[in-house]
């Protein structure tokens, strides 16, 4: 037997660190957009922000560069950076990109769900497709309680957990900007925030097709859900009744708000 030899060669690695600090200012920026602190055509006042947040003004500025690389942010030159406004051709391949996104998790969950259902393991697929079935229950009992916003988090989770479903870690990163991004075509909604009141049939629908393994089904439900959202949020018309927050009917933000104070 060859002897082993005293030293393993080992590749190169790079040390395990913290997250680091532009990865948090990041982390806040992003929560501050999708909470609606920083609206879409608010701007990015550099000084205030790096000095609420207690970091360098170099250290807040790259990581504005990840969410303007996201389209979350949009940099005008001579101007500063600004939260992206949805317009009409943005919104447009917008959801182009998030049906391809979003069909192709919903086409493995489906593919996954009738492979168990074949193998006659209902308990496993009614596992898996549990924490879609708690995401639309908390839908339903925030449209009753009229909490709009929770509503519109509650909707938005339910379509993370799909890719989250899916296990496909890029259908994961994907879809965690395409929930801002869709939170910010909410927002960019001339008529104010809203959701769809019949948003919980719509996801009923889409369970029912996943429950059944029907990857087909699915993504047509998927399809008429997001071109009603472009639709309406491109052009402020739209076929289904809109449930809105009172507090939210202008697509104007507030004044900056402290992260710190979140």
């Amino acid at each position: 037997m060859r002897p082993r030899p005293e030293t393993v060669q080992l590749p190169m690695m790079q040390p395990i660190r913290r997250p680091s600090i532009i990865d948090q200012a990041e982390l806040e920026l992003r929560n501050a957009i999708y909470f609606g602190d920083l609206r879409p055509g608010d701007t990015i006042p550099e000084v205030q922000v790096s000095k609420q947040m207690g970091i360098s003004r170099s250290s807040l500025r790259e990581a504005c560069q990840r969410l303007v690389r996201d389209g979350l942010l949009t940099q005008i030159p001579g101007r500063g950076l600004f939260v992206t406004r949805m317009d009409a051709g943005t919104m447009s391949d917008f959801i182009d990109y998030r049906l391809g996104i979003e069909m192709q998790a919903a086409s493995i969950v489906a593919d996954r769900i009738s492979a168990l259902r074949a193998a006659d393991d209902d308990a496993a697929a009614d596992e898996l497709l549990a924490p879609l079935r708690d995401a639309l229950e908390r839908t339903r009992r925030a449209l009753a309680a009229e909490e709009v916003i929770e509503a519109g988090n509650a909707d938005l989770d339910l379509h993370q957990l799909l890719a989250e479903v899916a296990r496909n870690p890029f259908l994961i990163s994907a879809m965690s900007t395409i929930v801002i991004l869709t939170r910010m075509g909410s927002f960019s909604d001339p008529l104010g925030f809203g959701v769809r009141a019949d948003i919980t049939a719509a996801h009923q629908r889409l369970l029912d097709a996943l429950s059944a393994g029907d990857a087909s089904r699915a993504r047509a439900v998927l399809r008429e859900t997001l071109q009603e959202l472009a639709a309406r949020l491109r052009s402020g018309e739209h076929t289904q009744q809109v449930v809105r927050d009172p507090d939210l009917l202008e697509s104007d933000g507030p004044e900056w708000t402290a992260l710190n104070e979140q």
